[in-house]
Formats: C-alpha cells, structure tokens, sequence
C-alpha cells in the first residue's frame, strides 16, 4: 500500500514539475499598485539619504510618496481595466445566438429578393 501511495506522489510531482503555470491579467494587474509604489519609495529613499535629510522629514515625505504613489498606481490599473473591458468582444448568449442563427436564412432571402428587383427595373 504504501508503494502505490508512493508511486502516486512521484506522478503527481512529475506532472506538477512539467506544468507551466501561467499567471491571469487580473493577478498580474493587481500587483501594479504596490509595484509602482515601492518603486517610488526606493528612489526617493535613496534620493533622501543622499541629500542627507533628518529622519523625521525623510519618513514624513516617504509616507506622503507611497501614499500618492499607490493611488497613481490604483488609477493607472482601473484604466487598464477600462481599455481591455472595452476591447473585449461582446458576450453573446446562447438564445441570442439563436435567434440570430435563424434570422440569417430569412436576410438572405430578402437580400436575394431584393437584387432580383433590382435586375427586374433595369
């Protein structure tokens, strides 16, 4: 018993070894707010230890960048969010689907019967 429990694992850490995993947008978009602000947060750090400022200035304008950074980040990822909300194709249900599957043939008769007048006058 123990054997097959043990074969099984090995399976399944082969399986998971050769598996790529791939990351969503919305995983990858969440992590734009807290990116950019510690971004800004390690340059101004550096920024600020190289002027040479007291702490407490340093922390007190450190506070305020992360702070203003991460509302620009969480702006710039809602704007991201609106770009591909509106690029995305539209859902289409299936009775929708449908009605436009059997309102096709009915077009293209009128169509037909159309250019067939036309042809008629001339």
């Amino acid at each position: 018993m123990a054997k097959k429990k043990d074969k099984e694992q090995k399976k399944g850490k082969e399986k998971r070894r050769g598996r790529i995993f791939s990351v969503s947008k919305e995983a990858k978009r969440r992590l734009i707010p807290p990116f950019v602000m510690l971004t800004a947060g390690a340059i101004t750090s550096i920024l600020m230890v190289v002027k040479g400022c007291s702490l407490n200035e340093f922390l007190a304008r450190l506070l305020l960048i992360l702070i203003i950074f991460y509302a620009l980040g969480g702006l710039l990822k809602g704007i991201l969010d609106m770009i591909d909300k509106q690029n995305a194709p539209p859902e289409v249900d299936e009775d929708e689907e449908d009605e436009m599957v059997e309102k096709e043939p009915e077009e293209e008769s009128a169509e037909e019967e159309g250019a067939e007048e036309e042809t008629a006058e001339e």
